[in-house]
């Protein structure tokens, strides 16, 4: 017998995204397909395929998801718009951008990871706007060499460094098998390594 589509057809792509979030934050969105997301809410698959044209679709608008999700706390604790004045202040915007990042894998460790896979290639700079993940870490950087904690500007390889060594740290503190140190204290530390690795003189 064939399913009948009782979802209002504004409202099955808002439920399709919510069942798809919930699989990316639980870790089982690979597990998912279109057809069982169908069955799940009670459509044919018809339906769900007029919204996307397949699964790759629907786990890069769930990266996007995450990735303004990011955005928005990264906002709150430095706005990018907002520029500091004192070294004090760069360095505590660095910490703070790192310590968010770090604490947004260790809370949504599944979605994290979809993130920053092949399903999150390109949606970090989407063109609704705003700075992408990396533009905040070059800011950040950009202000510590402008209020002279950093003698020279930061590179490219320097802030692929800057990036790949947070990175790290996230992987390493959401991972409850292999956690390091209190999240604080850990960033800290790994802020203040980055720093003198790429020419920071800190006391």
């Amino acid at each position: 017998m064939q399913k009948r589509d009782t979802h209002h057809h504004g409202n099955l792509k808002s439920e399709l995204m919510a069942l798809a979030l919930q699989a990316a934050r639980a870790g089982t969105i690979e597990d998912m397909s279109l057809r069982k997301a169908a069955r799940d809410l009670g459509v044919s698959p018809g339906a769900i395929y007029r919204h996307f044209a397949d699964k790759d679709a629907l786990l890069r608008a769930v990266a996007q998801i995450g990735f303004d999700e990011l955005a928005t706390a990264f906002e709150t604790i430095a706005p990018f718009d907002t520029p500091v004045a004192t070294a004090q202040q760069a360095r505590k915007r660095f910490l703070g951008l790192a310590e968010e990042y770090v604490r947004f894998s260790m809370t949504h460790y599944g979605l994290w990871r979809l993130m920053f896979g092949p399903h999150g290639v390109g949606t970090s700079t989407d063109p609704i706007g705003r700075p992408s993940t990396y533009a905040w870490l070059q800011r950040a950087l950009d202000e510590l060499h402008h209020t002279g904690v950093l003698p020279a500007p930061a590179g490219p390889a320097d802030q692929f460094f800057a990036w790949s060594a947070i990175h790290g740290l996230a992987d390493l503190q959401a991972s409850p098998v292999i956690r390091t140190a209190p999240l604080t204290e850990s960033v800290e530390k790994q802020v203040t390594l980055i720093l003198r690795a790429i020419g920071a003189s800190l006391p």
